[in-house]
């Protein structure tokens, strides 16, 4: 990384830090930081069938190519409308997270950083985890051992500091923290997951066939 693009990470994340609603800053930190553990990540998406069908399709989840509105009708308990209940309960904007990576050393790998994003709050669902600070710590603490994203690092530090120390959240400090790291760890790899082939699948059903363990099964 040379001087002017850590000066720029330097820059995005302590604004991104200071107010979590700078999306255009929380995207610039995460692809500095970040978009170069895509090189390693790609083996993991080519070693499975869903992974190799992602790299080929390059799908993606936004309001031109998704349709929230079938999401939002389909099933109680299932994934397409347990995370339609998520980006809506949460006011979420899934097309604020479509914001091109341009800085890997391919296509791939920049489309990969995109894919991360754009199926990051399906992980929130997986994990019954909503939008707060102190939830985004927890996931991002659970997304550490699966793709060993150095943002995801800095989110945790910090993060711990911001939002568990800070507004005294001694529960997640003292316990959930660590089982988010553990849940993790455990789980079966997530990335190479094709969520659009599963949507219509219940979200208990997706957690045992990945061995995803929910936030409230973390005790």
């Amino acid at each position: 990384m040379d001087v002017d693009t850590a000066r720029t990470f330097g820059r995005a994340f302590v604004r991104a830090l200071r107010d979590s609603n700078e999306t255009i800053e929380l995207l610039t930190a995460e692809e500095i930081s970040s978009v170069g553990r895509m090189d390693a990540l790609l083996a993991s998406m080519r070693a499975s069938d869903e992974g190799r069908a992602i790299l080929a399709e390059r799908p993606r989840i936004d309001s031109r190519r998704v349709d929230f509105g079938a999401l939002k009708a389909k099933p109680v308990g299932t994934l397409g409308r347990d995370f339609a209940d998520h980006l809506e309960r949460n006011a979420l904007d899934p097309d604020a997270l479509d914001v091109p990576v341009t800085r890997g050393r391919s296509e791939e790998a920049n489309y990969l950083l995109e894919r991360v994003r754009q199926t990051h709050d399906i992980w929130h669902t997986l994990l019954g985890l909503g939008a707060a600070g102190h939830e985004e710590v927890l996931v991002h603490a659970f997304q550490w051992p699966q793709l060993r994203m150095p943002y995801s690092a800095f989110v945790v530090f910090f993060g711990t500091f911001k939002h568990l120390v800070g507004e005294r959240r001694w529960r997640a400090l003292r316990t959930d923290l660590r089982a988010a790291f553990r849940a993790g760890s455990t789980a079966a790899p997530l990335l190479p997951v094709y969520w659009e082939h599963h949507w219509d699948e219940t979200t208990e059903s997706l957690r045992e066939q990945l061995g995803v363990r929910s936030a409230d099964r973390w005790c």
